[in-house]
């Protein structure tokens, strides 16, 4: 830290209850959002309640200390960005009140999505609904106007708010409601202030106002003045809506609800051209649909290739689409009036197609997937041009869309660029992304040309630069062109509330006419092999790693918390933003454009970031942009590895299969040692392991040992078993059922006696040489088997992802590549003998009800579920998802003493369904994943491989003892 931020943190020690940072890692997670800019600041700061707000703002007025609110970081225009202290919200600010009548009160870091799962048992919702709903804050949506797709019908957060809890930059705490615009004595002098002020200025004013700021247009653009007067009234929270962040930090707010809509009923129609979509639009807008969507031809491709729904709906000569829905008393109703808009739009355009219609609620959802899946996918198209969030928010009269997207696309031409349109037609909302090089200061000029260009065209007829995502950075120079002479009215009211200049400065209001071409983000450097700008300890090809770094839009898709998608477990239990994966990427942006020194992965906070990572794989996996947020944490704990050194715990974990070979030899007594109370008290304070977690038994002797005469010829075997070193010290039955299944449907194996574990916990932990010792040895063995074209085999998918991802990062020979095309996880591989019908199926029946887990690598590896797919082929047994997320064991990870209490939260789903007496076994591919399954429940875990075996009658020692409900061999605490 330096002298001020020292000075910060000691004044307000004792006074603030949150937490605040101020090292270069937290500053840099918190440098962007998902916009286009990055400014680091000074530092960050958790408040825990509202008294925390106050006291950060009384201080940061006293010392003349710029505050800037920030909710998700999911804003497009760059508002929730500033060279001061970054306030976040979304951390403690969580909590939501109980329903009253029809309003709900609300802490300012509520998620969207996780208020309406809370009012959805009530019957009623929240109704606002931003793109970025899964993760975007209450706080958030108040500071820009939020509204989406629904807006026609809804309107907007604007339409929505019954007070809102306000600090002011001076520390004054108030609730902003409708106020009598005659104020009495015993009211707050400070509110009386204000209301008194707001009243002279808008009542001064009104004429100006209805002129430049008429009612009834989309617009989120500056202060909402036009309906602030209401009658005797002055409503304050009208002007405080969409002021992101500039007059007051808002903590709470008191939200109207709805019930939910009856019956819903949308249809997605596509066109062959465009123009037919947008005179279609104005037919449908006579009918008054509750939401319209446009959508062009690159938005329907990406549809296409996100789903094979999707794939089988839109076919290729689509050029535009339109989703558009209808809510109704009845069933009747919907239908009918869904009914007599395709007849009229067959009427218009006898061509368009009616790809789907859905009347249910399952139906219209996934109807209402495609646009909030695949827009932002728009990340993931490749090339020296990218779709950039610049002029994404435009918003004209919706009977005037059409003629503005045709003068509009003039503009792109001019420019020779072209622009992905998605548009909320039935509103005249428009988000353009144009397709050009990242910004930086070599294209400002034509960046900032464009805009302005664009931004005329809206104005020509009554448009806006801002219909839903605000200003920030990216359009505030543009509010004085919108405004003319009512821009000096905004100041005034920006006046009465911050005459300072302390909330989030520089946004609506700034003296900087060109603010849009400034602090672009920073743009990594290509990192040649022989001349890096840091030697980095993973192989990368040459500017591999600065384009990965640059891939993450800083979306904030990654910061979702749902059971529907995995990432991040760590962002799961802690609202923390060094917990999302994006962080790892602006860190490691941020050694690539040379931004931090190296030096910082040798201090705490840079570790702590990296550990926030188990190589879990889902953030790559469900990511938008598809950056490999796991390999670019391998890298920043492989440089925090090299300037720290490795801690003895996550060194005796790494390291866990050095120990197997002596446990076997004394497998009695290592047995009796984890089962004893008073070793596994030792073990943890000496080693670092929870005397808590249920470890498993060492078998006797070795697998690979065992099967050393029994195995197949070497040169005969069709296939390869990869055993890893859970088998080979732990679990030999799963190996043995494995050679019988194959046996006995006629594939000889060989198991090669020298292979070793695969070294997956060093690579998670950042210990790369020691992880590359035991990739050259298995390389080397199994090499041999690949140039003959037989499979590798694994029955652990954490080792086939090892091979197959992780060994080419850790060695620059041929032959790593070679090992892992020809890897395989076992299910795939049998998978793959079923489809080809040599798959026997000679099963007996197994009437049990199992409970099967589905491992994140064996997602990752993207072969869905394979055995449990076949289980469901053995008569009688059933088969039941249990899926809540990732397990929360990541192999050593939840061992440890420390990460044990946190382990169990990630798991908390899995763990307490895996507890209720319903199932007879669970099952899961994967070993840490089957310690946690079994760590509070009193049933055993079987990978269905062993399930395969019973039922083909090859083990019947283990159907004896499932049928006991006997524990599959991990000892109880």
């Amino acid at each position: 830290m330096d002298d001020q931020q020292q000075r910060i943190a000691e004044d307000l020690a004792g006074l603030f209850q949150g937490e605040l940072r101020f090292d270069e890692v937290a500053r840099e997670a918190y440098s962007t959002d998902a916009s286009i800019y990055q400014i680091r600041p000074a530092g960050v700061a958790y408040p825990r309640h509202r008294e925390d707000v106050a006291t950060l703002a009384q201080y940061a007025h006293e010392c003349r200390m710029p505050l800037i609110a920030r909710g998700a970081g999911s804003g497009l225009a760059g508002g929730a960005l500033g060279r001061g202290l970054i306030v976040d919200f979304s951390r403690h600010l969580t909590g939501i009140g109980e329903l009253t009548g029809d309003t709900v009160r609300v802490q300012a870091g509520v998620v969207r999505n996780q208020l309406n799962a809370f009012l959805r048992p009530l019957g009623r919702y929240f109704a606002p609904d931003p793109a970025s709903t899964a993760v975007t804050t209450v706080g958030g949506m108040l500071a820009v106007d939020a509204a989406g797709s629904h807006a026609v019908r809804v309107g907007s957060v604007r339409d929505h708010v019954e007070s809102i809890e306000a600090v002011l930059a001076d520390g004054s705490l108030f609730e902003a409601a409708r106020h009598h615009r005659w104020v009495s004595e015993g009211d707050s002098p400070r509110r009386n202030e204000i209301v008194t002020r707001v009243n002279q200025i808008v009542t001064e004013h009104q004429q100006l106002i209805a002129e430049r700021q008429p009612r009834g247009r989309r617009n989120c653009s500056a202060y909402h003045l036009q309906s602030v007067l209401q009658g005797d009234q002055v409503d304050l929270t009208r002007l405080l809506i969409g002021s992101e962040g500039t007059l007051a930090m808002f903590t709470a707010a008191t939200l109207q609800t709805l019930p939910l809509p009856a019956h819903r009923g949308a249809a997605l129609v596509l066109f062959r051209d465009l123009e037919q979509a947008l005179e279609a639009v104005q037919e449908i807008a006579q009918l008054q649909p509750s939401a319209c969507d446009l959508m062009d031809r690159r938005v329907l491709s990406l549809a296409r290739d996100a789903s094979p729904r999707f794939a089988e709906l839109i076919p290729t000569t689509a050029e535009a689409g339109l989703l558009i829905e209808h809510t109704g008393y009845s069933d009747r109703q919907t239908r009918e009036w869904l009914s007599g808009m395709l007849q009229r739009l067959r009427e218009i355009d006898p061509t368009a197609m009616i790809a789907a219609e859905a009347t249910t609620f399952e139906e219209v959802e996934f109807l209402w997937s495609l646009p909030s899946r695949v827009v932002p996918l728009l990340n993931q198209l490749r090339g020296e041009t990218r779709p950039i969030p610049l002029v994404e928010d435009i918003a004209v009269p919706p009977a005037a869309l059409r003629e503005f997207l045709i003068k509009a696309q003039r503009v792109f031409q001019k420019h020779w660029m072209t622009a992905s349109l998605y548009a909320h037609a039935a509103s005249g909302q428009v988000h353009f992304r144009p397709f050009m090089k990242p910004p930086s200061p070599e294209n400002a000029a034509q960046i900032e040309s464009l805009a302005r260009e664009l931004y005329e065209v809206a104005f020509s007829f009554g448009g806006t630069i801002s219909g839903e995502h605000g200003n920030g950075l990216a359009r505030t120079a543009f509010i004085r062109s919108e405004y003319g002479p009512l821009y000096r009215i905004l100041q005034k009211v920006k006046e009465v509330f911050d005459p300072e200049n302390l909330l989030n400065p520089g946004k609506i209001i700034s003296d900087d006419p060109h603010l849009t071409v400034r602090n672009f983000r920073d743009l990594p450097i290509a990192v040649e092999e022989d001349n890096p700008l840091v030697p980095l300890l993973l192989h990368w090809e040459t500017g591999e790693f600065a384009e990965t770094t640059l891939r993450c839009t800083g979306c904030g898709d990654c910061r979702l918390q749902s059971d529907v998608v995995r990432m991040c477990p760590f962002f799961h239990v802690d609202q923390l933003e060094d917990a999302s994966p994006r962080a790892k990427a602006n860190l490691m942006r941020s050694l690539a454009t040379g931004a931090v020194d190296p030096k910082t992965f040798s201090t705490d906070q840079a570790k702590e970031l990296a550990d926030l990572c188990f190589n879990c794989k889902q953030c790559h996996l469900e990511c938008p942009s598809q950056v490999n947020i796991p390999a670019l944490a391998t890298e920043a704990k492989a440089q925090c590895v090299a300037a720290m050194g490795l801690s003895s715990a996550d060194y005796i974990l790494s390291r866990a299969h050095s120990f197997g070979r002596l446990g076997c030899r004394i497998s009695p007594l290592a047995n009796w040692a984890i089962a004893h109370s008073g070793v596994r008290w030792l073990g943890e304070k000496l080693l670092g392991i929870s005397q808590h977690r249920r470890l498993p038994k060492f078998a006797r002797g070795e697998f690979l040992k065992s099967v050393r005469n029994s195995s197949a010829n070497l040169e005969s075997a069709k296939a390869v078993y990869f055993v890893d070193h859970f088998v080979n010290y732990h679990d030999h039955e799963l190996g043995r059922a494995f050679l019988r299944i194959m046996e006995h449907n006629g594939i000889a194996v060989a198991v090669p006696q020298e292979q070793v574990a695969t070294g997956m916990a060093m690579v998670s932990v950042g210990d790369l040489d020691a992880a590359r010792e035991l990739a050259e040895t298995n390389v080397r063995i199994l090499a041999e088997y690949a140039r003959e074209g037989r499979p590798i085999i694994c029955t652990e998918p954490t080792a086939a992802v090892c091979l197959k991802y992780e060994y080419p990062r850790l060695l620059q020979q041929p032959d790593v590549q070679l090992v892992a095309e020809h890897t395989i996880e076992a299910g795939a591989y049998l998978m793959s003998l079923h489809q080809a019908g040599n798959l026997k199926t000679n099963f007996e029946e197994l009437p049990i009800e199992v409970g099967y887990h589905t491992p994140c690598h064996l997602r990752y590896l993207g072969q869905e579920t394979p055995l449990a797919t076949l289980l469901s082929l053995i008569p009688g047994i059933t088969v039941k998802g249990v899926e809540h997320g990732c397990s929360g064991m990541a192999g050593a990870f939840g061992i440890t003493a420390r990460n044990f209490e946190k382990s169990l939260a990630m798991g908390a789903g899995l763990l307490a369904e895996m507890a209720q007496p319903k199932f007879q076994a669970g099952a899961t591919e994967c070993s840490s994943c089957r310690m946690q399954m079994e760590q509070a429940a009193s049933i055993a875990t079987l990978h269905p491989l062993k399930l395969l075996a019973i039922a083909y009658g090859l083990m019947p020692e283990l159907r004896d003892r499932l049928s006991k409900s006997a524990p599959s061999g991990l000892l109880l605490s």
